[in-house]
């Protein structure tokens, strides 16, 4: 949503070259599916990263969140962002340069099957806060991997309860699993960083199992059990399993 907050500043020759009118043509709308996305209280859109501008906003937007589409296009993403709760505006910053950076550890072929999820709260047209889930992908890249242009589909959470933190969730399907996933949790002071591994053994971990019914459960060692429990301690800098389970529930990871 806000390329511009996070992005390296690129020098004209640095952009995709596309002849005289840099920006890419606006997307064909489609009017049953914007109907079915609008019912459904969600929303998508697209930016142009040449430009940093909305290239498309769906309908749904009002349905969601109470904004007249074009006005919201219009603003750009640099307005949509003054719209995010003003304690997750760091997080966010931090959340796209999470993206930015994982883009760079990949291959330019292969940035397209990257997919990344990530949570904030946004405030409506009367003046109440939402958690939102972005998913993002990048279905546009230059023959260097860099975007010229993403999609996201805006849902709302706020309905599940999450803990009003923001989460980073990467998805990476040319990787075998389990380093295919992993889930960032992001506080406006530090960012704790979970194997997809380490979710399942904290979730277990809050169901009351022992290390030998974990691994058991997961069909791995005991000793690779009782070394995923003490980095899970060490990242949320606990020290009992009482304590883990409860910021596991803090973060909505349990």
């Amino acid at each position: 949503m806000y390329p511009m907050l996070t992005s390296p500043k690129r020098s004209p020759s640095a952009l995709p070259k596309r002849g005289a009118d840099p920006s890419l043509p606006p997307f064909s709308s489609d009017p049953v599916f914007e109907q079915l996305l609008a019912h459904a209280s969600v929303y998508c859109y697209s930016v142009d990263y040449a430009t940093s501008r909305f290239r498309y906003v769906s309908p749904g937007i009002f349905s969601l969140l109470g904004y007249e589409r074009l006005a919201w296009q219009f603003g750009g993403p640099l307005a949509a962002f003054e719209h995010v709760h003003p304690d997750d505006r760091e997080c966010v910053r931090k959340i796209y340069a999470e993206i930015h950076r994982e883009l760079l550890r990949h291959a330019p072929e292969v940035r397209t099957e990257l997919g990344f999820v990530f949570t904030c709260r946004m405030r409506t047209a009367r003046d109440h806060y939402l958690h939102l889930s972005h998913q993002l992908t990048f279905p546009g890249v230059d023959d260097r991997g860099r975007p010229l242009w993403d999609f996201t589909l805006v849902s709302d959470i706020t309905a599940l309860k999450v803990p009003q933190v923001c989460q980073l969730q990467i998805r990476c399907d040319h990787l075998p699993a389990p380093a295919n996933r992993k889930t960032l949790v992001f506080t406006c002071h530090a960012t704790v960083t979970f194997s997809r591994r380490e979710i399942e053994i904290l979730q277990l971990v809050a169901q009351g199992l022992e290390s030998q019914a974990i691994a058991d459960r997961l069909f791995i060692s005991y000793h690779t059990v009782c070394t995923h429990r003490k980095n899970l301690l060490r990242k949320a800098g606990v020290k009992s399993p009482v304590e883990l389970v409860g910021f596991g529930r803090g973060v909505g990871l349990v």
